[in-house]
């Protein structure tokens, strides 16, 4: 069993992967966590590739703006990517972002963290 540091949660968002210039659209997003997510794309990843990433969730207006992702795996489950440490302001919504998704799965209405790969 992997143990995670950070709790990964069911989330949906949009927005845009780019890499070397190229954008690609995250066709669906998976999961969300304060140091990665998983998402779907038409980017072909490979692991070890660094991507900036700009994050669109629900009722905000501002996007999460990621530089310097790094892709750990990708596959036919998603492509996972790990986040560096972000710069104010997005570390700010990223993390409240996440107590959201913390506080829906405290009051039962929103799925539970999920555990599985890195």
């Amino acid at each position: 069993m992997i143990v995670r540091q950070h709790p990964r949660f069911h989330a949906s968002f949009s927005g845009t992967l780019i890499h070397r210039r190229e954008r690609h659209a995250i066709s669906k997003s998976h999961d969300l966590s304060r140091r990665g997510c998983r998402v779907q794309s038409t980017c072909p990843a490979f692991t070890g590739m660094k991507v900036d990433l700009l994050l669109t969730l629900p009722d905000r207006k501002t996007p999460i703006v990621i530089q310097g992702a790094v892709v750990r795996w990708s596959g036919s489950e998603g492509i996972g990517i790990e986040f560096p440490s972000l710069v104010s302001p997005h570390q700010e919504l990223l993390e409240g972002v996440i107590q959201q998704l913390e506080a829906r799965v405290l009051r039962g209405k929103h799925f539970a963290p999920i555990s599985g790969r890195a």
